[in-house]
């Protein structure tokens, strides 16, 4: 059996799986990978395929978990070509493992031309083209973050919040948000779309000058990320959602790299 690891910032979420069976799945807070132990000592694992951009700390101790089951661990650092993904990061190892797991996901659902918005901690949004070229991306504090560092950064606003989830009123061709719990609300979601919007456009006018008889081609927008509810009302186009790509990804690179051997 092989265990796939996807550590966050956040969260760790984990899966074992033998060839095309999943056996089990679950998710801890990052900061209680201690208890993850217990969980994986259930198993016969063999190896573990790992994505982590947690704190060294986290990955120190999975390492340790790992290390005393006897596992041996494959832990995931971007290249520059692999997997069916050729990356044009400058210097290839600087993409987050997490976001190469996704973009072998991505590539390997032969999508077409897509850009990849993840919504958590952080928000990346990544360009991925028909030949599974990653172009580039972009990387932005996620929607829980720019609420924490507007409320840190401010006198009197987080007195006025109100304690329940308010969504965004994103469609400002009625009035604006009238009361400052939706105000900041709306604004961390379009703030978000945004950032979304402009990479869709940059990823249109590349693909009209490669295939410029394809005037009206549009990329596909795929979200994920468990802070996407928080976006998707500022969104005005149209698109996928995917759970766990991470994990998905990590699980293509089991298979190729015959880590269930």
């Amino acid at each position: 059996m092989i265990l796939l690891v996807d550590a966050g910032n956040t969260r760790i979420k984990w899966r074992v799986v033998e060839g095309a069976v999943l056996h089990a799945a679950g998710v801890a807070p990052s900061g209680n990978w201690a208890e993850l132990a217990a969980a994986w000592q259930r198993f016969h694992l063999t190896r573990a395929v790992l994505s982590c951009v947690a704190d060294a700390t986290v990955q120190t101790g999975l390492a340790k978990i790992l290390d005393m089951s006897r596992t041996a661990a494959h832990w995931l650092v971007a290249e520059r070509e692999k997997y069916g993904v050729r990356n044009h990061y400058s210097m290839p190892a600087q993409l987050g493992a997490d976001r190469y797991a996704a973009l072998i996901a991505v590539a390997r659902l032969k999508l077409g031309d897509c850009v990849l918005a993840s919504v958590g901690t952080a928000t990346t949004v990544d360009q991925l083209d028909y030949k599974g070229e990653f172009l580039g991306g972009i990387i932005l504090p996620g929607p829980d973050m720019m609420r924490a560092a507007l409320l840190g950064g401010t006198g009197q606003i987080e007195q006025r919040m109100l304690a329940q989830l308010v969504r965004p009123a994103t469609d400002l061709s009625l009035p604006p948000p009238r009361d400052t719990a939706t105000a900041v609300a709306t604004g961390i979601a379009l703030a978000q779309a945004g950032a979304i919007n402009a990479m869709l456009q940059n990823m249109r006018q590349v693909m009209h000058q490669v295939k410029t008889e394809l005037a009206d081609a549009q990329p596909l927008l795929i979200l994920t990320g468990g802070a996407r509810e928080q976006v998707r009302a500022g969104l005005r186009c149209e698109m996928i959602e995917i759970d766990d790509l991470v994990l998905d990804g990590l699980a293509w690179i089991a298979r190729e790299s015959n880590c269930e051997n």
